[in-house]
């Protein structure tokens, strides 16, 4: 039972990853912002990088950005630091989440 909990929640993690490298590289131009999937990516990689908004354009000095402070740079206009941020913070939650399944899975 206990590995299929563990199987979910790497999905989990997994999708939330996927979103939020889909959103680097669109704001790198690697995907054209002219598809309509763009816009899905930029919804839900805004809304898994909320927690984080602070840190990462407090970070924007150190990747060339320099942004404006309360307002976020545009999709495809170079490297959010925001997502990268959000990027980092999920993987560290997703670490704590399977050590909490595999102490459960050790009771």
């Amino acid at each position: 039972m206990t590995g299929v909990v563990r199987k979910l929640v790497v999905l989990g993690f997994a999708i939330i990853q996927l979103i939020l490298v889909a959103r680097i590289l669109l704001d790198l131009g690697i995907i054209p912002t002219d598809l309509g999937i763009s816009e899905l990516i930029v919804s839900w990689s805004d809304a898994l990088a909320a927690p984080v908004e602070g840190l990462g354009s407090g970070l924007g000095g150190m990747f060339g950005g320099g942004s404006v402070p309360g307002l976020a740079p545009a999709s495809g206009d170079g490297l959010n630091p925001t997502m990268i941020a959000a990027l980092i913070g999920w993987s560290i939650v997703e670490g704590l989440v399977l050590g909490v399944v595999r102490k459960f899975a050790a009771v």
